[in-house]
């Protein structure tokens, strides 16, 4: 691990990739939520004082874990991240692991009436 300071932020860099970077270039990728911990033992980079869950370097692959969002293919989501990750870390095969999903949007409801509709069987009630 490496450490040098760009612009007033120490980037670290693991086996030649900037972690906060890969961070941070994932989570812009249109298809993601956000990283994912996951469970103990997913996937993270243990840094001093802090982690970053959801991102695994080692000298020949680059590993992401994320909560897609509802709705877009697996397949985009993972083209997506490899194509963002491309220039950093060019060398290195990028495996995506989708492993939670959002929640699909939870049809808008009119909060100025008092009794809330109930539908049964498709028929108002």
């Amino acid at each position: 691990m490496s450490t040098s300071v760009l612009a007033g932020q120490t980037a670290v860099v693991v086996d030649g990739v900037d972690i906060d970077a890969v961070a941070v270039t994932v989570r812009a990728c249109p298809g993601v939520d956000d990283l994912y911990s996951g469970r103990p033992g997913g996937p993270a980079t243990y840094l001093p004082g802090r982690q970053v869950y959801g991102v695994r370097v080692d000298p020949h692959m680059l590993e992401v874990q994320v909560r897609a969002r509802w709705a877009v293919p697996a397949v985009e989501v993972a083209a997506q991240i490899r194509h963002a990750l491309r220039a950093l870390a060019p060398a290195r095969r990028v495996d995506v692991i989708i492993a939670d999903l959002t929640d699909p949007a939870a049809p808008a409801m009119d909060r100025s009436a008092r009794e809330v509709p109930i539908t049964v069987s498709g028929q108002d009630q």
